[in-house]
């Protein structure tokens, strides 16, 4: 099976991605977009996308990036991330776009930077770890 697929098919197992309405849009080596609509039931208080939705796109996007890069059979887990929120995220579609950074046996480095309705929002650097 192509890394592609390996990736749709994991990414249609993600229960928590489908709850709050992401999609995969774009899968290539090393890369990966995932689109969220807006949502009222995804804002904080002040009427912007809440951080932590913005964080689970950017994660699961860099956590499929590194899995693009990985052997068949493996997972992916998140190991570490950092998320600075750059602008309050409003707008009617998000799109967290991620890339390996490097890519080892048992470590990845992942970047992702988060847009919304084309401005960036939140930028992403996460580590990520094959099992």
């Amino acid at each position: 099976m192509d890394f592609e697929q390996r990736v749709r098919d994991s990414f249609a197992r993600q229960t928590f991605m489908s709850t709050i309405g992401a999609t995969l849009a774009r899968v290539a080596e090393g890369e990966v977009e995932i689109e969220l609509p807006f949502r009222e039931d995804l804002l904080q208080q002040s009427g912007t996308l809440h951080a932590a939705v913005l964080a689970a796109i950017a994660d699961s996007a860099c956590g499929y990036a590194a899995l693009t890069r990985m052997p068949e059979g493996s997972e992916v887990l998140s190991v570490e991330l950092k998320v600075n929120l750059l602008e309050p995220a409003i707008g009617e579609r998000f799109v967290a776009r991620a890339r390996v950074v490097r890519s080892g046996r048992t470590l990845s480095v992942c970047a992702a930077d988060v847009f919304g309705d084309g401005k960036l929002v939140a930028t992403m650097l996460a580590t990520m770890i094959r099992r």
